[in-house]
C-alpha cells in the first residue's frame, strides 16, 4: 500500500470469517440438513450480514491504526510558536464553552474562524489556551499564539521568519505577515491552530485571516464587532455560571460557598478574574466571605479607572484595588508592590524568572526575587507558567505574568498622586532591560533567540507605556534592534530602527549626534535588505548634515562617507563608490595617519570596490599592503587582520590565482577557528570562501563536502533564514550543479 503498512486482520475477524465459511460450506454440501424451506436462505442472509459486519469492523480498526500512526509521527514534529499561557490557578472547566468551541471549529480538513468575545477577565485567553493544549496533545503540526497587543503584524512577521518562509527576511513586516497567512491557506491536510489573542482592532486583523485550507483560527477579543463579521463563528465567553463560580470558590478557599459565597459571587459579577483575586485574599487572610464582601463594599472606585478598564462590572476592579492595598499591609518593605509595578509595564506574555534573577540588583528588592514572586502568587496578582527545567544555557523557564486588566489597575494606581510610583517603575523597568542587554552574548544571538524575542517584547511594552522615552531606553532599543539585525531578523529590526530614529529626532533634533548615528544604523539595515535607494537617501542626508555640523574631516563624518561609498558599491554605482572611497582614504591618511585603524578600513574598502570593478591588479596591491600594515599594527590574529587576509584571498580567486587563494583561505580558516571558534559567523564565512575557492579550482568533491558541513553549522547556529545561511545554501547548490548532482 502507499503508506508502506500491510493490512493484517485481527484474530477476531479471522475467526468470524472462518466460522462463516465453515457454515456456508456445510450448507452447500448438505452436511447440515434442515427440512424447513426458509432455513437455508435465512442462514445464508445472516451469514452474509455477519461477514459484511466483520469486514466493516476490520476496516474501522485499520483506519484507526493509521490515524494513530499519523498522529504519533506528527507529534514528534509539532511546532509551537509564541507564549502559550499556562493553566490558571485552581482551573475551573468551562464545559459549555469548551464544547461550543470544538463544534464551531468543526472537523479536520477545513478552515474555521471562531471569535471568543467577552469582558476583560472572563477567561477568554485561558479558554483558547486550553484548546491549544488539546491540539498539541492531538499532534497538530503547528500551534501558533499571536499576541496582538501591538497589532497582528509584528508577531505574524516573526512567525514567517520562524517557519523559514522563503524571502520573508528581505520584505517589510506587512508583506511577511501576508506571506505567512497565504502559506497557512495552501495545505488542506495539515493540522494547524492559529490563536490571535487580545484583538483590539478587527479591521487591522481582517486581511490576515486565512480563509481556505485547513487552519483553525481562534480570536480572543473584548470587541463586539466580530459578532457581525461574515465567515466568523462566535462563541460568547461569559462569566462563570453560579454553579461554576461556587465550585471554584469552594476549591480555592476551602469554605462552603452556599449563601455568603454566592452573594460574594454576585457582588463580583461571577467574573473569573475577580473571583480569583477574592479567593486568594480570603485564603491568605483566613477571613470569611462576609468579611471580604464588606471590605469590597467599602472600597472606592475611581470612575476614570472604570472607563479605562472597559470592564462591565466594577467588582473585579475593586477586588484588584483591595488586593493591592492588602500587599501594602502584608509587606512593609514594599517589595511586592514595587515588583508588581515593574511587571505591569513589561510584556503581558510575562517575564522569565531567569531574567528577573539576572537583573535582581536593579529591582530594588530587599528580600530577593523569588520570595517576592511567591507573595504575589499567593495574592493571585501574578501567574506562573513554564517549568524549572534548565535549557541549553541553564535558564529557568518559569514565566511570571500579570493579567492585562490587573496590570491596568496597577499602572493606574501607580500614576495617582501624591507619589511618583509610575515614573520610578518605568526607570526600574528600563534599568532591568539595560542589565539584560549588557549581559546578552552578541556572538550567541542565533542560539538564544528565545531570550532575544522576550527582550524585544519587553522593550515594545515599556515603550508603549511612555510618550517620552528616556535616552537609556532608546539606547536599549538601538541595542536590541542591532541584535535582531545580527540574527538576520531584519523584519523586526527595521521597524525598531525606524521608531528609534523618529524618537531621537523628536527629542533631540535632526542634527544631534545620537540622531545621526541612529540614521546611519537604519540605512545599514535598509542596505542589508536591498532597499538601496532608501539607504542612499538617508546616507547622503547623513553625510551632508555631518559635514555641516561636525566638519568635513570629523571622524564621524568620515565614517558616514565610508558607509555611503559602500552603499553606492552595493547598488552598482561603482564610479561614485570609487571616487568617494578614494577621497575618504586621502582624508583619513591626512587627518588620522596612514596606520590608524579607520584608515586601514578605508584602504580595505577601496581595494574591495576595485575588485568589484574588475581592477584586480590595483585591488591586490592595496589588499597586500593593507594586510601587511594590519599584521604589523594590530597583530596577525586581530579580527580586522583576518578580514584583510580573507579579502586578499578573494581577490586572488577573482584573478585566477587559485593556489594562492586556497592557501590563504586555509590559513585564515584555521586562524578564525582558533581565535573566534568553529561556529563564529566570520569562521562560517571563511569556510564558505575556502569551499568556493575549491569550486573555482575544479575540486568539486572537496567544495561540496565543505559546503555541506558549513550549511549544517549555519542552520544550527544562525538559523535557516540568516543571510549567511542563504549564501552558503546557494553556493552548495551551484557546486552540486557543477558536479552534475
Amino acid at each position: 500500500m502507499g503508506n508502506g503498512r500491510r493490512w493484517v486482520p485481527s484474530p477476531v475477524t479471522l475467526a468470524l470469517l472462518g466460522l462463516v465459511l465453515a457454515l456456508v460450506g456445510n450448507l452447500a454440501t448438505n452436511l447440515i440438513e434442515v427440512e424447513q424451506w426458509w432455513w437455508r436462505p435465512s442462514v445464508f442472509a445472516a451469514l452474509g450480514v455477519l461477514a459484511v459486519g466483520a469486514l466493516a469492523l476490520e476496516a474501522v480498526r485499520h483506519r484507526a491504526e493509521r490515524v494513530r500512526a499519523q498522529l504519533g509521527s506528527v507529534g514528534v514534529q509539532s511546532q509551537v510558536f509564541g507564549a502559550l499561557p499556562r493553566q490558571a490557578w485552581q482551573w475551573q472547566p468551562r464545559l459549555q464553552e469548551e464544547k461550543a468551541v470544538r463544534e464551531a471549529l468543526g472537523r479536520r480538513g477545513r478552515a474555521a474562524l471562531v471569535a471568543l468575545p467577552g469582558a476583560r477577565g472572563a477567561g477568554k485567553s485561558q479558554l483558547a489556551a486550553a484548546y491549544a493544549r488539546w491540539c498539541l496533545n492531538q499532534g497538530y503540526d503547528l500551534v501558533a499564539w499571536i499576541n496582538t497587543e501591538s497589532g497582528p503584524v509584528p508577531e505574524l512577521a516573526a512567525l514567517a521568519a520562524y517557519l523559514d518562509l522563503q524571502g520573508v527576511t528581505e520584505t517589510a513586516p506587512e508583506q511577511a505577515a501576508t506571506a505567512v497567512c497565504r502559506w497557512l491557506e495552501r495545505d488542506g491536510q495539515a493540522r494547524r491552530l492559529l490563536v490571535f489573542d487580545n484583538v483590539d482592532d478587527p479591521d487591522a486583523l481582517r486581511k490576515y485571516l486565512p480563509t481556505t485550507g485547513s487552519t483553525k483560527v481562534l480570536i480572543t477579543t473584548n470587541r463586539r464587532e466580530f459578532t457581525t463579521m461574515g465567515g466568523i463563528a462566535v462563541v460568547e465567553v461569559s462569566m462563570f455560571t453560579p454553579t461554576e463560580g461556587a465550585a471554584f470558590l469552594a476549591r480555592a478557599t476551602g469554605l462552603d460557598p452556599v449563601g455568603d459565597g454566592a452573594r460574594l459571587g454576585e457582588q463580583l459579577g461571577w467574573l473569573p478574574l475577580g473571583l480569583a483575586q477574592a479567593a486568594a485574599f480570603i485564603a491568605r487572610t483566613e477571613m470569611s466571605y462576609t468579611e471580604y464582601a464588606e471590605l469590597l463594599r467599602r472600597q472606592d472606585l475611581d470612575e476614570t479607572l472604570r472607563q479605562q478598564a472597559g470592564a462591565d462590572h466594577p467588582g473585579v476592579l475593586k477586588a484588584t484595588q483591595l488586593s493591592l492595598a492588602g500587599l501594602a499591609r502584608a509587606d512593609p518593605s514594599g517589595d511586592t508592590a514595587r515588583l508588581l509595578r515593574v511587571l505591569s509595564l513589561l510584556s503581558p506574555d510575562g517575564v522569565s524568572r531567569d531574567q528577573l534573577v539576572q537583573a535582581e540588583q536593579h529591582l530594588g528588592l530587599h528580600g530577593g526575587v523569588w520570595p517576592t514572586i511567591n507573595a504575589l502568587l499567593e495574592a493571585s496578582l501574578v501567574t506562573l507558567g513554564g517549568d524549572a527545567q534548565a535549557g541549553s544555557y541553564g535558564e529557568d523557564r518559569r514565566v511570571v505574568a500579570v493579567h492585562r486588566l490587573t496590570a491596568l489597575v496597577v499602572r493606574y494606581e501607580a500614576s495617582r498622586a501624591p507619589g511618583d510610583d509610575q515614573a520610578a517603575a518605568l526607570e526600574t523597568a528600563t534599568q532591568l532591560l539595560d542589565a539584560l542587554t549588557s549581559r546578552f552574548p552578541r556572538h550567541q544571538v542565533a542560539l538564544r533567540r528565545g531570550e532575544l524575542d522576550e527582550l524585544t517584547a519587553h522593550l515594545d511594552a515599556v515603550r508603549g507605556h511612555t510618550d517620552d522615552p528616556s535616552p537609556l531606553l532608546l539606547t536599549q532599543a538601538k541595542w536590541i534592534a542591532g541584535l535582531l539585525e545580527h540574527a538576520g531578523d531584519l523584519t523586526r529590526a527595521i521597524p525598531l530602527f525606524e521608531q528609534t530614529l523618529a524618537d531621537w529626532e523628536r527629542m533631540l533634533g535632526a542634527e544631534h549626534p545620537h540622531t545621526l548615528t541612529s540614521q546611519s544604523d537604519l540605512a545599514y539595515a535598509y542596505r542589508s535588505v536591498r532597499r538601496l535607494e532608501e539607504a542612499i537617501t538617508l546616507l547622503e542626508q547623513n553625510v551632508a548634515v555631518s559635514e555641516r555640523v561636525r566638519g568635513a574631516e570629523h571622524p564621524h563624518t568620515l565614517i558616514s562617507r565610508n558607509n555611503l561609498a559602500s552603499t553606492y558599491e552595493t547598488a552598482g554605482r561603482l564610479d561614485e563608490a570609487i571616487t568617494l572611497h578614494e577621497q575618504n582614504l586621502a582624508d583619513r591618511e591626512r587627518v588620522l595617519g596612514a596606520e590608524h585603524p579607520d584608515t586601514l578600513i578605508s584602504r580595505n574598502n577601496l581595494a574591495g570596490v576595485y575588485d568589484t570593478a574588475g581592477r584586480l591588479d590595483e585591488a591586490i596591491t592595496l589588499h597586500e599592503q593593507n594586510l601587511a600594515d594590519r599584521e604589523r599594527v594590530l597583530g596577525a590574529e586581530h579580527p580586522d587582520t583576518l578580514i584583510s587576509r580573507n579579502n586578499l584571498a578573494s581577490a586572488y580567486d577573482s584573478a585566477g590565482r587559485l593556489d594562492e587563494a586556497i592557501t590563504l583561505n586555509k590559513q585564515n580558516l584555521a586562524d578564525r577557528e582558533r581565535v573566534l571558534g568553529a561556529e563564529h559567523p566570520d569562521t562560517l564565512t571563511s569556510r564558505n570562501n575556502l569551499a568556493s575557492a575549491y569550486r573555482s579550482a575544479g575540486r568539486l568533491d572537496e567544495a561540496i563536502t565543505l559546503h555541506e558541513q558549513n550549511l549544517a553549522a549555519c542552520e544550527r547556529v544562525l538559523g535557516p533564514a540568516h543571510p549567511i545561511t542563504d549564501t552558503v545554501r546557494g553556493n552548495l547548490t551551484e557546486a552540486r550543479r557543477g558536479n552534475g548532482v
